[in-house]
């Protein structure tokens, strides 16, 4: 009888123990915490996560540099670390990439010039950085008077 109820409290003791969560989020550049999931793995960690790390290259996934990593151990890696007594108690990371990345766009002057004269532009300078938009307007007409001259 005295056996039984020990190993009942074991088994609820470690039941519990496995329940806890471990959670951490980095932000790397900006973040990206709504982007789409481009990485979702298990990481080995050995003897309660003592033994264990892997380096992983942002850059590969996410050629932007924002992203949004998340480290977790879920309650199936909690299982399966209580029904190892903690030998392997791994843990779930998963990377979100921004969906925009850096693009190259080359652009001739009469392309660069036909952006600048349009009067959305300036307006919109106007609107972000109203204490920049005289320069804007004294560059733009120093930039036409060095095509007419």
């Amino acid at each position: 009888m005295k056996s039984t109820i020990g190993r009942m409290g074991m088994t609820v003791a470690l039941v519990l123990v496995s329940a806890g969560c471990l959670e951490h989020t980095y932000n790397v550049g900006e973040g990206a915490p709504v982007g789409p999931k481009v990485y979702d793995e298990w990481h080995n960690h050995w003897l309660g996560g003592l033994i264990g790390e892997r380096t992983l290259d942002i850059e590969r996934h996410c050629p932007s540099g924002n992203a949004t990593i998340h480290n977790e151990q879920s309650f199936l890696n909690g299982l399966v670390a209580a029904l190892t007594s903690g030998i392997y108690t791994p843990t779930t990371v998963t990377i979100r990439c921004d969906d925009g990345e850096d693009a190259d766009v080359d652009l001739d002057r009469g392309e660069v010039m036909t952006i600048l004269a349009a009067p959305a532009f300036l307006e919109r300078v106007e609107e972000l950085v109203p204490a920049r938009f005289h320069e804007a307007e004294i560059a733009f007409g120093a930039l036409q008077q060095d095509d007419q001259g």
